[in-house]
């Protein structure tokens, strides 16, 4: 395996794992949800990260790449250097500041000349996917005062992480704990 297959191997991978973490994630949040609205967005935010998952499983089969295990997702990198968040308002904010970098990477990402065209239609679908929960998680936070501040402690967090992660981006494999076991065989 050539090294810019093994790197869309492990990088739709953790992109799958990523997307599965978000779900259970939003899944969670369900049961402390105080209204109707709130459980139903959050409800429809979960199965859109969960069929995104499904999307990046049936890519790498499309593409004949290898399932690995991932062991850290990027959300799990905030985590450990913020602990998980406390409530819904401070798992939204995460939500909200992963989110915009899940956008602004995927749309980078899809612009690149050599991505097979299924890896194309994934991104595209997220793409699109992701405006609307940027949008709703936006609106559902500008209600409450502690959001700013939320906003600006995750955005920090967001960028250590994503300059922890960037010198990896074409050897994904390379990112300490990710999937040790798995290295070797890819």
């Amino acid at each position: 395996m050539n090294t810019t297959t093994r790197n869309l191997a492990w990088k739709f991978n953790w992109y799958r794992q990523s997307e599965l973490e978000g779900a259970l994630l939003l899944g969670r949040l369900v049961r402390h949800a105080t209204d109707g609205q709130l459980a139903a967005s959050l409800l429809k935010h979960c199965a859109d990260e969960a069929r995104h998952a499904h999307l990046w499983a049936e890519c790498l089969a499309a593409l004949e790449l290898p399932h690995i295990r991932i062991h850290r997702s990027y959300q799990s990198l905030f985590t450990e250097r913020d602990g998980t968040p406390a409530n819904i308002t401070e798992a939204l904010a995460f939500t909200q500041i992963f989110e915009r970098r899940v956008h602004k990477r995927f749309s980078a990402e899809r612009d690149a000349a050599d991505l097979p065209d299924i890896a194309c239609r994934t991104y595209d679908q997220m793409i699109a996917d992701e405006k609307d929960h940027l949008e709703w998680v936006h609106d559902w936070l500008a209600e409450r005062p502690e959001s700013a501040a939320l906003l600006a402690r995750y955005q920090q967090i967001d960028e250590a992480v994503y300059q922890a992660v960037l010198p990896h981006e074409n050897q994904i494999w390379e990112l300490p704990g990710l999937g040790e076991e798995c290295r070797a065989a890819t």
